[in-house]
């Protein structure tokens, strides 16, 4: 979102090239802001997207075509992203973040078609549980770390190389964005600490936020289980009510 909206928010009118411009530019800035890019994420998705945007900004000018085809590419490529991660392929799921950007292109289409949207909703049944794609064991890095530095000092590529090369030698999942005199930071570690120290050198921190995956990971076992414990002892008391015929009185021997 950063990198689309440093595109357009120089124009009081929006065309094709200009928005296919912001998705290649939104792309440019993820696929820089992470340490290690994985294929089958949002970045996938939002490549493809991209690329959809770029074939089409030279052939039509109606962007309610545009922003259609876009979408139809983001959820044909959103439905072939469990074949580029094993994990997810494993649990039968596509990841939260890819189809999250999906429901952000389509509701940014609603806005554009300027539907009226209901947020009405209905709980539906019960969702099968599926299988954990991660162990508590698999989770090699166990603080979920992330932060915002406010700048002192000039944050150039050096430092930034540095810094990252840093939070590698610590941790995993790294993301590390920066614009103007702010740096986002988002690193999986053992020694949240040390990231927040090392930040400490390069200016104030702010929206800290340090969360136990393993905690959180075993708090969802134990919500899984429960919950199909109830499902399945529902399941049984509705097969032996309808076994037994109502107001019957039991035969004598």
């Amino acid at each position: 979102l950063r990198g689309f909206t440093k595109v357009i928010r120089g124009y009081e009118v929006l065309d094709a090239q200009i928005i296919s411009n912001a998705f290649q530019k939104a792309v440019e800035t993820a696929y820089k802001a992470v340490m290690k890019p994985k294929e089958g994420t949002i970045l996938t998705v939002a490549r493809g997207a991209a690329e959809r945007a770029a074939e089409l900004a030279a052939e039509v000018d109606d962007l309610d075509v545009l922003f259609s085809e876009v979408i139809s590419e983001a959820e044909r490529v959103l439905a072939t992203t469990p074949d580029l991660l094993p994990v997810l392929k494993e649990a039968g799921v596509v990841d939260s973040g890819v189809q999250g950007l999906v429901e952000v292109l389509k509701g940014a289409y609603d806005a554009f078609l300027g539907k009226e949207v209901d947020y009405t909703f209905e709980q539906q049944g019960s969702a099968p549980v599926k299988p954990s794609a991660q162990t508590e064991a698999e989770i090699k890095f166990g603080y979920c770390t992330e932060f915002i530095i406010m700048l002192n000092q000039e944050f150039d590529a050096k430092t930034e190389s540095g810094f990252k090369a840093f939070l590698e030698s610590i941790g995993d999942s790294i993301v590390c964005v920066a614009d103007d005199d702010i740096v986002k930071i988002h690193v999986h570690t053992n020694h949240p600490g040390q990231a927040i120290e090392r930040a400490l050198e390069l200016g104030s921190l702010s929206r800290l936020k340090i969360d136990n995956m393993r905690e959180e990971h075993q708090e969802r076992v134990i919500m899984d289980a429960e919950r199909m414990a109830k499902e399945q002892a529902g399941g049984m008391s509705s097969a032996a009510a309808s076994s037994s015929p109502s107001g019957s009185s039991p035969r004598p021997p």
